[in-house]
């Protein structure tokens, strides 16, 4: 159920034809052992009072999720991500509240247990990162994970070792997280959800990431590690620009391409 959020309906009452916003460009390299999940994706990103919108104008590997010239859109007033093709015309909508409710339905077949989870954060110092001064800090998070599909269970210790170089210095991140401040958003394992709550605190204060380094490592019950993945991350530009209200809407004449959610409340 989405929950009433006054403050966004008091932005979009009251609101000019222009909004002051940040924008920012990024690369991301991902290395990973799973199929298909190894990528490299440079993109725009434009956020103003909540609504942002991702558009990818490099991807090394396209596919459903990441095309090339396509976009992501996230509109403040909505629990929906939008994924929109100029070149098609077409746009399809992932309810996010849908999502959460097939989150749901998994976890009545797949059971995921979470234990002796750690957090851990240690600031590093402070260094210049495009001229801003940062503060660098690495997050070290790690628990045991115990997976069950039927009578076929497996265990293994992951490790999350996140390393960033981040700056209060830009407003970026609030023109983003202010469509998600007043969103519950679960997965529907409680294990799982207790664990990110406890990242998000670690994490509150550190302000927007210029670059962060992410990498997975999973160690069986051997103790063989192996790291499952890698992604870097690093901004190339950031500033502030002002967004006409147009520029967060999806073109008329575009049309709806299903994806395979639906959203019980329409």
């Amino acid at each position: 159920m989405k929950k009433p959020i006054l403050i966004v309906m008091f932005i979009l009452i009251f609101a000019a034809s222009a909004f002051a916003g940040a924008e920012w460009r990024a690369k991301t390299v991902t290395v990973a052992q799973a199929k298909g999940q190894s990528n490299t994706i440079v993109m725009q990103v434009c956020a103003s009072g909540g609504n942002v919108k991702q558009i990818f104008e490099e991807v090394d590997k396209d596919n459903e999720m990441f095309q090339k010239g396509s976009y992501w859109l996230f509109k403040a007033d909505e629990s929906a991500l939008y994924m929109v093709n100029p070149a098609e015309k077409t746009y399809s909508r992932l309810p996010l509240n849908a999502m959460m409710q097939m989150a749901g339905v998994v976890g009545k077949l797949v059971k995921i247990k979470i234990k002796n989870p750690v957090v851990n954060m240690e600031k590093l110092g402070t260094a210049a990162v495009l001229g801003y001064p940062c503060q660098h800090s690495k997050m070290l998070m790690e628990y045991d994970m115990e997976v069950k599909i039927a009578i076929i269970k497996s265990k293994s210790h992951v490790k999350i070792e996140k390393e960033a170089w981040s700056t209060p210095k830009i407003k970026a991140m609030a023109e983003m997280a202010e469509s998600f401040r007043f969103r519950d958003f679960k997965t529907g394992y409680e294990d799982l959800d207790n664990l990110i709550e406890a990242q998000m605190k670690a994490e509150a204060d550190l302000g927007f990431p210029l670059k962060m380094v992410t990498v997975n490592t999973s160690i069986d019950k051997k103790g063989n590690a192996k790291e499952t993945s890698r992604q870097t991350m690093e901004v190339l530009s950031v500033g502030s620009k002002n967004f006409p209200a147009s520029f967060f809407e999806i073109p008329s004449g575009y049309e709806e391409k299903q994806m395979g959610f639906k959203d019980d409340e329409e």
